[in-house]
């Protein structure tokens, strides 16, 4: 009797490691996978391979007994078990697929959900309807903002919101007020579309942030960031008048450092007379810019962070009657016409200190010099004015 309970006790442990099975998954290289799914064919019943790839499953009550091993970027491999106590899978690995690119077309103009300001945000897709010569032309595809001119002699224009004049509203150049005062007349035609990147509308009485000039809309202008843009951008246009519109960008980059230099320079039309009024259809004008973007870092980035901007607008509009000259007959009384001779530098300044993603330190500086001599008609106007606003914030 002691004989048949030694040979039962001999045969227990083995009854009990038949009810499972040992194995391991390695590669083609027989390198082992960690974290290998291997499971039961149509059960719910699996585990995961150990730090040398083996793994132990019960084959208690299984049938048919598949036993699969899967494992991330290689092909799956099945197994049929039979009497195998032991079994190893070795799985190749799959074909990896060439990078995808997922490309979208972005809505020409977005209404934010989330601000509590109605803003509208004009991009770069809608800017491509229109040959957005200058800030005026990014307007002419839709009805939110209405360019007007104001003089047809020398082609000034202005920006309306809700049908008021442009001195009821505000136009912002990357947040700031730069165009102000004596640059509300011929301002927005100083800048060249080929600067400007996104632009924000706001209708109705708005944040006096940046002044208190906002009341019946608020307009502002981003212009390309240097980090951002192409690095050398080349444009040339020319209308129907032989009026000649000449656009170079160069953004370079290094390190945190990154730099856009813009030039435009706008050269006169020719002298046409179509409806034979005596008057120039369109104003000659001459106009040379040249501006610099310096960027340091991102504001989103804990430490410091800059902005530096540098402009500068020399520009004369001639307008009247086909004889006037410029040079003889400012003032008459027998020839009629207008000049407008403008010269603006100016410069502003966004630098700041991230302490975490919570506080921030910003100082925002800006000032220009405005200097315009003018005549209309009989009339002299000469003007000047220079702005200095500084504002921390935190």
């Amino acid at each position: 009797m002691k004989k048949y309970i030694f040979i039962v006790g001999l045969l227990f442990p083995y009854a009990l490691f038949a009810q499972s099975i040992l194995g391991k998954v390695t590669n083609e290289k027989n390198e082992p996978l960690v974290g290998a799914s291997v499971f039961w064919a149509n059960t719910t019943i699996g585990t995961t391979t150990g730090i040398k790839g083996e793994f132990e499953l019960t084959t208690k009550d299984i049938s048919p007994k598949l036993l699969i091993a899967r494992y991330v970027g290689h092909i799956a491999d099945t197994i049929e078990i039979t009497n195998q106590t032991f079994v190893e899978f070795k799985l190749e690995q799959s074909q990896e697929l060439d990078e995808v690119v997922v490309k979208g077309q972005r809505d020409g103009v977005i209404i934010s959900n989330l601000n509590p300001i109605k803003t509208e945000q004009i991009t770069q897709t809608e800017l491509g309807k229109a040959a957005c010569c200058d800030l005026a032309g990014c307007f002419e595809t839709q009805t939110t903002v209405q360019p007007q001119t104001t003089n047809v002699i020398t082609n000034s224009k202005e920006l309306r919101i809700l049908g008021l004049s442009g001195v009821y509203n505000q136009v912002l150049i990357d947040g700031f007020p730069m165009i102000q005062g004596l640059t509300y007349t011929y301002g927005i035609s100083s800048i060249p579309g080929t600067l400007v990147d996104n632009i924000y509308i706001s209708k109705g009485a708005n944040s006096v942030l940046q002044g208190f000039e906002s009341m019946s809309g608020q307009i502002n202008v981003e212009t390309k960031e240097p980090d951002k843009t192409d690095k050398l951008l080349l444009n040339a246009y020319i209308n129907s008048f032989s009026e000649k519109h000449l656009n170079a960008n160069y953004a370079i980059k290094k390190g945190k450092w990154s730099n856009l230099t813009a030039l435009h320079t706008v050269q006169p039309a020719n002298e046409f007379d179509r409806d034979n009024d005596n008057f120039l259809d369109l104003p000659k004008l001459t106009r040379y810019m040249v501006s610099n973007k310096l960027k340091y870092g991102n504001d989103a980035d804990w430490g410091w962070n800059s902005r530096i901007g540098l402009r500068y607008v020399n520009e004369q509009r001639i307008g009247g009657q086909t004889s006037f000259n410029e040079n003889n007959d400012k003032g008459s009384t027998e020839v009629y016409g207008q000049t407008v001779n403008i010269n603006q530098p100016e410069i502003w300044t966004k630098t700041g200190y991230r302490l975490n993603d919570q506080h921030n330190f910003v100082l925002f500086a800006s000032s220009f010099y405005q200097d315009q001599k003018s005549y209309f008609g009989t009339v002299k106007y000469n003007a000047n004015r220079d702005q200095l606003l500084w504002k921390p914030s935190i």
